[in-house]
Order: C-alpha cells, then sequence, then structure tokens
C-alpha cells in the first residue's frame, strides 16, 4: 500500500483558510484519492477501489463525495460511500453520469445515483457546500466529461493531466479531438499563480510545468489525427 500523503494549502486571499490535503493510492492501477480537510468539514475526491475505509477513517464531517471523471477505478467506492454517508452529496460531471449509474464496462461496478450533475460545456461550473467554493472545469478528451476540481487553489486533475504526461484518448468514449481543444485552453488558463496539480494517478505537478508540456502533447495529437 501506497504511504498516505499530507500537503497543506494556504489562501491568504480568504481569511488565512488552510487546507489539509490527505492522499492514498488503491487499486490495481494505483488511483489516488483525496480528502481535502477544512474548517466545514471534508472533500473527498474520487474515491477507487478499496478506498471505503480510509475515506471513512478521516471525514468525520464530510460536505461532499466529488468525482472527477467517470471511470470505474476513481469511482468505485461511491455506493459503499453513500451508503455510510446517505446524506453526504455526490457530485460528477453530467457527460459522465452513466457511467456510474450502470456498469457500463461489465467489471463488477456497483451502481450509484449522483445527487448533483455538474454541467459539461468546456467552461466552470461553481458549486458550494457549506461556504468551501467548488469549481469543477470541464476538460473532454479523456472521457465525455472529464473535469478538472479546484478548491482554494488547489487542482485535482483526475486523468486528464499528469506529471509530465496527459490522459489516454484511445479508451471507449475517449476523443482525441476534444483532447486537443482541451488542451489548448488548459494552456490558456491564467498562470498568475503557479497552483499545485494533484494527479490522479502518480505525482503532484503545477499548472505551469503542464500548461508548458500541453503544448507538446497538442503537436503530438495533431500529428496523430
Amino acid at each position: 500500500m501506497v504511504k498516505e500523503r499530507r500537503a497543506e494549502a494556504h489562501n491568504s486571499q480568504r481569511g488565512r483558510i488552510v487546507v489539509e490535503i490527505l492522499s492514498q493510492s488503491f487499486g490495481e492501477y494505483q488511483t489516488n484519492c483525496y480528502i481535502c480537510k477544512l474548517p466545514q468539514g471534508e472533500i473527498i475526491i474520487d474515491a477507487g477501489i478499496g478506498a471505503t475505509q480510509w475515506v471513512i477513517e478521516n471525514c468525520p464531517n464530510p460536505l461532499a463525495i466529488l468525482n472527477t471523471h467517470g471511470h470505474f477505478d476513481h469511482i468505485w467506492s461511491n455506493a459503499d460511500l453513500k451508503t455510510h454517508f446517505a446524506d453526504t452529496p455526490l457530485v460528477c460531471p453530467e457527460l459522465d453520469a452513466f457511467m456510474l449509474e450502470s456498469d457500463c464496462f461489465d467489471i463488477g461496478l456497483t451502481p450509484s445515483t449522483p445527487s448533483i450533475l455538474t454541467e459539461c460545456k468546456k467552461d466552470s461550473h461553481f458549486l458550494q457546500f457549506n461556504g468551501v467554493e467548488v469549481t469543477f472545469s470541464h476538460f473532454p478528451g479523456h472521457t465525455p466529461g472529464c473535469s478538472i476540481i479546484e478548491i482554494e487553489n488547489e487542482i485535482f486533475s483526475g486523468d486528464f493531466i499528469f506529471y509530465r504526461s496527459i490522459g489516454r484518448y484511445d479508451f471507449p468514449y475517449s476523443n482525441a479531438t476534444d483532447m486537443t481543444d482541451s488542451l489548448i485552453r488548459f494552456s490558456q488558463l491564467s498562470c498568475t499563480q503557479n497552483k499545485t496539480i494533484h494527479t490522479g494517478h502518480g505525482i503532484a505537478t503545477t499548472l505551469a510545468d503542464e500548461q508548458h508540456n500541453a503544448k507538446l502533447w497538442i503537436k503530438h495529437i495533431k500529428n496523430g489525427l
């Protein structure tokens, strides 16, 4: 089992809010599950295979369960967590909801029903949970609804952006043209603050570094189309 990682984020613009970020990797694909611990409670992101007990132990006051996208290794523990945290909303991008609601890959997934669907219009959708602002930004390509999540200037990229890499765009429901467009938009995001990106697999990276790398991936994908 991969050791738990902890990081602290400090946002001076909103009253010195401190976020403690817990991270642990689960399952065959070592999918990173994150817990953002804030004064108001906890935000859970991408609870994959085997994450249930760890999440329960670290979330005395869960505010929301979030999914960056619908692939099974990021949503596997949704159903178990909703059984334990019945009143905690489950949030996912609307175009990936079908991956939660049915075992579409026939792998034994227990379906889950999202409480909130975020819009997938290649822009941002803003939510609040007990005063905590959460931003879903739609970057399709890896999946139709693939999104990054931002909480207190910390970015959780799911399988869109990795350290020195990007998500695959050759899976069922993936789309290379959408991925190219998403990378172009990602490379144009404002980078006045070089934010940390917490990835769906592997180690963290930064916005500035991956915006530079995105330009190389755009050329690579276009050459293959």
